[in-house]
């Protein structure tokens, strides 16, 4: 399995340690909404303007799944200005194999 991921390198990013933030949907909530994933810090934000302040970081149960976001989606959320990575994982047996990125910017 290889699912590809679209990131947003916000301006705290370097401070985290972090490749930025992932955009994801979060299937259970069906809110149609996009949500920003920190992969380094395990936090989601609900808007662009709010990645990177840990203040307005989402409090969801750890039971949550999450699946990337489409190209779709993310236009549909006027969102493919933000995207600067694509980031992909392998992953066999269950475990992460490889990370490929592609840095559009």
């Amino acid at each position: 399995m290889k699912p590809v991921y679209f990131v947003h390198r916000d301006a705290a990013a370097a401070e985290r340690q972090s490749d930025g933030v992932e955009l994801c949907v979060i299937p259970q909530l069906a809110d149609g909404r996009i949500y920003f994933y920190c992969q380094s810090y395990a936090v989601f934000w609900r808007t662009l303007e709010e990645v990177g302040d840990f203040d307005k970081t989402c409090d969801f149960p750890p039971t949550i799944t999450l699946r990337p976001a489409t190209l779709v989606e993310l236009a549909a959320a006027g969102l493919l200005a933000s995207l600067d990575t694509v980031k992909q994982y392998d992953i066999a047996n269950g475990r992460l194999s490889a990370i490929t990125y592609i840095h559009l910017t």
